[in-house]
Protein backbone atom coordinates (compact mmCIF):
# COMPACT_ATOMS: atom_id res chain seq x y z
CA UNK A 1 0.00 0.00 0.00
CA UNK A 2 2.74 2.29 0.60
CA UNK A 3 4.37 1.82 -2.81
CA UNK A 4 0.88 3.14 -4.54
CA UNK A 5 0.70 6.36 -2.31
CA UNK A 6 3.97 7.28 -3.27
CA UNK A 7 3.04 6.61 -7.02
CA UNK A 8 0.04 8.81 -6.74
CA UNK A 9 2.04 11.27 -5.08
CA UNK A 10 4.73 11.53 -8.16
CA UNK A 11 2.34 12.15 -11.18
CA UNK A 12 2.07 11.66 -14.14
CA UNK A 13 5.44 10.89 -16.19
CA UNK A 14 6.72 13.31 -18.46
CA UNK A 15 6.25 17.06 -18.87
CA UNK A 16 2.75 18.63 -17.87
CA UNK A 17 0.91 19.29 -20.53
CA UNK A 18 0.64 22.44 -21.86
CA UNK A 19 -2.33 23.83 -23.73
CA UNK A 20 -1.34 26.43 -26.30
CA UNK A 21 0.91 23.83 -27.82
CA UNK A 22 -2.21 22.48 -29.40
CA UNK A 23 -3.34 23.69 -32.58
CA UNK A 24 -6.97 24.72 -32.72
CA UNK A 25 -9.42 23.79 -35.65
CA UNK A 26 -12.03 26.13 -36.54
CA UNK A 27 -14.46 25.46 -39.02
CA UNK A 28 -18.00 26.80 -39.53
CA UNK A 29 -20.92 24.53 -38.69
CA UNK A 30 -21.86 23.05 -42.22
CA UNK A 31 -18.89 24.55 -44.00
CA UNK A 32 -18.12 20.57 -44.91
CA UNK A 33 -18.23 19.67 -48.30
CA UNK A 34 -17.88 15.77 -48.35
CA UNK A 35 -18.48 15.35 -51.58
CA UNK A 36 -16.23 17.73 -53.20
CA UNK A 37 -13.71 15.76 -50.71
CA UNK A 38 -14.87 12.29 -51.71
CA UNK A 39 -14.21 13.81 -55.58
CA UNK A 40 -10.80 14.72 -54.30
CA UNK A 41 -9.98 11.73 -53.43
CA UNK A 42 -11.49 10.13 -56.43
CA UNK A 43 -14.43 8.78 -54.65
CA UNK A 44 -17.61 8.60 -56.49
CA UNK A 45 -21.27 8.11 -55.97
CA UNK A 46 -22.77 4.76 -55.97
CA UNK A 47 -24.91 4.04 -59.39
CA UNK A 48 -27.30 1.49 -59.79
CA UNK A 49 -25.64 -0.62 -62.36
CA UNK A 50 -27.93 -1.24 -65.74
CA UNK A 51 -27.94 -4.94 -65.72
CA UNK A 52 -28.52 -5.15 -69.20
CA UNK A 53 -25.23 -3.40 -70.36
CA UNK A 54 -23.44 -5.85 -67.63
CA UNK A 55 -24.66 -8.26 -69.72
CA UNK A 56 -23.74 -7.47 -72.84
CA UNK A 57 -20.19 -6.89 -71.36
CA UNK A 58 -20.60 -10.36 -70.25
CA UNK A 59 -21.06 -11.97 -73.18
CA UNK A 60 -18.38 -9.51 -75.20
CA UNK A 61 -15.69 -11.01 -73.06
CA UNK A 62 -14.12 -14.60 -73.33
CA UNK A 63 -14.93 -17.09 -70.66
CA UNK A 64 -12.59 -16.89 -67.78
CA UNK A 65 -10.24 -19.02 -66.43
CA UNK A 66 -11.09 -21.27 -63.72
CA UNK A 67 -9.84 -20.01 -60.19
CA UNK A 68 -7.11 -22.13 -58.91
CA UNK A 69 -8.48 -23.29 -55.60
CA UNK A 70 -9.44 -26.88 -55.49
CA UNK A 71 -11.98 -25.87 -52.39
CA UNK A 72 -13.90 -24.38 -54.39
CA UNK A 73 -16.76 -27.09 -55.79
CA UNK A 74 -16.99 -25.11 -59.23
CA UNK A 75 -14.14 -23.25 -60.41
CA UNK A 76 -15.38 -22.17 -63.27
CA UNK A 77 -18.79 -20.61 -62.10
CA UNK A 78 -17.29 -18.74 -59.36
CA UNK A 79 -14.82 -17.17 -61.78
CA UNK A 80 -18.32 -15.77 -63.52
CA UNK A 81 -19.52 -14.65 -60.12
CA UNK A 82 -16.10 -12.79 -59.18
CA UNK A 83 -16.16 -10.66 -62.50
CA UNK A 84 -20.07 -9.92 -62.04
CA UNK A 85 -19.28 -8.79 -58.45
CA UNK A 86 -16.11 -6.80 -59.04
CA UNK A 87 -17.92 -5.14 -61.87
CA UNK A 88 -20.80 -3.96 -59.17
CA UNK A 89 -18.38 -3.22 -56.23
CA UNK A 90 -15.92 -1.23 -58.61
CA UNK A 91 -17.72 0.47 -61.39
CA UNK A 92 -20.90 1.15 -59.75
CA UNK A 93 -19.88 1.36 -56.10
CA UNK A 94 -22.19 -1.27 -54.88
CA UNK A 95 -21.98 -3.67 -51.88
CA UNK A 96 -24.18 -6.96 -52.95
CA UNK A 97 -26.46 -8.60 -55.63
CA UNK A 98 -29.69 -10.41 -55.02
CA UNK A 99 -29.95 -13.91 -55.51
CA UNK A 100 -32.20 -13.11 -58.54
CA UNK A 101 -30.31 -10.66 -60.13
CA UNK A 102 -27.40 -12.92 -60.29
CA UNK A 103 -29.20 -16.05 -61.20
CA UNK A 104 -30.63 -13.74 -64.29
CA UNK A 105 -27.14 -12.24 -65.11
CA UNK A 106 -25.23 -15.20 -64.96
CA UNK A 107 -27.15 -17.90 -63.80
CA UNK A 108 -27.22 -19.75 -67.45
CA UNK A 109 -23.22 -19.31 -67.71
CA UNK A 110 -22.68 -20.93 -64.41
CA UNK A 111 -25.71 -23.90 -64.95
CA UNK A 112 -27.13 -23.20 -61.68
CA UNK A 113 -30.81 -21.58 -61.11
CA UNK A 114 -33.23 -21.51 -58.14
CA UNK A 115 -32.04 -24.04 -55.43
CA UNK A 116 -28.50 -24.90 -56.91
CA UNK A 117 -27.47 -21.55 -57.25
CA UNK A 118 -28.53 -20.58 -53.44
CA UNK A 119 -26.73 -23.91 -52.71
CA UNK A 120 -23.44 -22.44 -54.09
CA UNK A 121 -23.11 -19.16 -53.02
CA UNK A 122 -24.23 -20.19 -49.40
CA UNK A 123 -21.24 -22.92 -49.83
CA UNK A 124 -18.83 -20.01 -51.21
CA UNK A 125 -20.62 -17.94 -47.68
CA UNK A 126 -19.33 -20.61 -45.52
CA UNK A 127 -15.79 -20.29 -46.71
CA UNK A 128 -15.74 -16.76 -46.17
CA UNK A 129 -15.56 -15.55 -49.74
CA UNK A 130 -19.26 -14.05 -50.17
CA UNK A 131 -21.07 -12.32 -46.95
CA UNK A 132 -24.27 -12.15 -46.69
CA UNK A 133 -27.00 -9.70 -46.83
CA UNK A 134 -30.18 -9.54 -44.91
CA UNK A 135 -32.91 -6.84 -45.83
CA UNK A 136 -34.88 -6.17 -49.07
CA UNK A 137 -36.99 -8.41 -50.60
CA UNK A 138 -34.45 -10.92 -51.02
CA UNK A 139 -31.08 -12.17 -49.64
CA UNK A 140 -27.93 -10.26 -51.40
CA UNK A 141 -24.07 -11.39 -51.49
CA UNK A 142 -21.49 -8.98 -51.23
CA UNK A 143 -18.27 -10.29 -51.96
CA UNK A 144 -15.20 -10.27 -49.76
CA UNK A 145 -12.46 -8.14 -50.76
CA UNK A 146 -9.48 -11.07 -50.78
CA UNK A 147 -11.42 -13.09 -52.68
CA UNK A 148 -12.01 -10.29 -55.58
CA UNK A 149 -8.50 -9.91 -55.60
CA UNK A 150 -7.96 -13.62 -55.79
CA UNK A 151 -7.09 -15.46 -59.65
Amino acid sequence: MEENEIEAEEGLPGPPPDPSRIPSVVRVIGDLDVEAGANEKGITKPSEPDIRAIMEFLEEIEAPEPLSNNLSGDPLAEAWLQILLGLVVREHGQSSLSIGTIEFVIGERMNREGVDLEIFLDRLWMMGRLDKVYGGAEVSYSPNPSWLASQ
